[in-house]
């Protein structure tokens, strides 16, 4: 049976078009911050590539005329599309994004029933329904939601091809992945576990894909796909990595141990890190800044280590466990703070949870239902990653791996925070609702005998 010929997942996905359709209308036309509620300190990157490419056939980095390169061309693409269709940069994004996160669940259900039959489709859709870290990144001008959507495809793509590698499945799966490479480099070195895990199971003969087919569908497509960019990196700039934020993070992500270490917040300790730059920093060649950001880096990195591993436990939870209330709440009925308060916020992620948004029983109740979903939700998936294992073995290791990376990935730093479990909540959303589809199972069956039991599913 098709995915749009389930009543019930029929059901869910009808309902959150019309919380997503009606949140649309509130925001775009009576929300109090008009469009600024959609704008993050990191949207300006994307944005202006995407203008410089639509005004002058290049991508350039924000406010400069160097080609882009802390970016990755994904995303500005994306932002390009939308403004040559719909005129429009702010509000139109948020509606494509909504319909990306709305089409979400068409993945996670596939996934899901894969793994685990109807009842766990049904369940894993709901629960991703219910993510108000989806909901809230739907409308913001970053590159989570396009980024996850491909995720969601690669990794249904990725199970169904453990059950059966055949080519298309294979390509299709490469292809994906990269795209979500260009729009996220986050997910770069996940390409290389991919391809590794591909080459273990072919030879432990977990899946049945044969050296050539890895190659030539798989690996081979992956490789060409991301060459390209680094092709086109090296002859314009000189550099051959695939992004220079590697080597800019390693500098900036230092700003927290300075602010601990001089008493000083976190944005002044930001500004400092950006005037110690040599003059003239912004006019050297690509390969030279990425060079000055290393050499600056390292000595701060073999200071701090001690003070980044005590610290790692809490950005790890932060990830895990944020609820992105700050940006859920200002959507629902503008928050607490202007713009520029938000920017300073957003830089500023030291401290477990930002007390000063919780003022009143609304902010109380709302902060409540999030951390809620997010508890729910990751302990089932993990509850379902354990059921899962002895029927899908590698499959759930795949899955695993994935989330680990992208986790860890995403725990490295003080602004560590719930942004960066998009990619993998729709995982835990599945293996949650493959644990959601269990327990409904064992009630059934203490409730009804084996006759009963039948109609009752008949009846579903």
């Amino acid at each position: 049976m098709a995915w749009y010929q389930d009543r019930i997942f029929r059901r869910i996905f009808i309902a959150l078009a019309l919380v997503k359709t009606l949140a649309f209308i509130y925001i775009c036309f009576f929300h109090p911050l008009g469009e600024a509620v959609l704008v993050f300190p990191d949207s300006l990157s994307y944005i202006y590539p995407a203008q410089t490419l639509l005004q002058h056939g290049a991508l350039w980095e924000a406010v400069s005329a160097n080609p882009l390169l802390l970016r990755t061309p994904g995303y500005p693409l994306f932002l390009a599309l939308i403004q040559l269709v719909f005129n429009n940069l702010t509000w139109a994004v948020a509606g494509v994004q909504n319909v990306l996160s709305l089409f979400l669940l068409v993945p996670v259900y596939l996934t899901a029933r894969q793994l685990a039959g109807q009842t766990a489709a049904r369940w894993a859709a709901a629960l991703c329904a219910l993510s108000g870290l989806y909901f809230s990144l739907s409308f913001a001008v970053l590159t989570e939601v396009l980024c996850t959507f491909l995720l969601s495809w690669f990794v249904y793509i990725t199970i169904r091809l453990m059950q059966d590698p055949r080519p298309p499945l294979l390509l299709g799966s490469a292809l994906l992945l990269a795209a979500a490479v260009y729009v996220r480099p986050a997910a770069y070195y996940f390409a290389f576990a991919a391809a590794l895990m591909l080459v273990c199971f072919s030879a432990g003969r977990l899946i049945r894909c044969s050296v050539r087919n890895g190659l030539v569908f798989f690996l081979l497509p992956l490789a060409l796909g991301l060459g390209g960019w680094q092709v086109r990196n090296y002859v314009q700039t000189g550099f051959g990595g695939f992004t220079s934020v590697g080597a800019y993070n390693l500098y900036i992500w230092n700003e927290d141990y300075l602010a601990q270490k001089f008493s000083i917040p976190v944005p002044q300790a930001h500004q400092a890190l950006e005037q110690a730059l040599p003059p003239g920093f912004k006019a050297l060649p690509a390969k030279e800044q990425v060079r000055i950001y290393k050499a600056l880096a390292l000595p701060l990195i073999q200071e701090s280590f001690g003070y980044k591993l005590i610290h790692a436990p809490l950005w790890a939870a932060k990830t895990l466990f944020g609820a992105n209330f700050v940006h859920l709440s200002r959507l629902l009925h503008g928050g607490h703070a202007a713009p520029e308060e938000l920017d300073r916020q957003m830089l500023d992620h030291t401290s477990a949870l930002h007390t000063h948004w919780l003022t009143g029983w609304g902010d109380k109740l709302l902060f409540a239902l999030a951390e809620g979903q997010v508890f729910i939700t990751v302990l089932a998936g993990i509850v379902g990653f354990f059921m899962l294992w002895k029927k899908h073995r590698a499959e759930i290791f795949f899955l695993a791996v994935y989330c680990l990376y992208f986790w860890a990935i995403g725990s490295t730093f003080f602004g560590a925070y719930a942004r960066f479990r998009a990619p993998f909540e729709f995982v835990l959303c599945i293996t949650a609702g493959a644990a959601a589809a269990g327990v409904q199972n064992r009630l059934i069956q203490k409730k009804f005998s084996p006759h009963q039991q039948a109609a009752a599913e008949q009846k579903v």
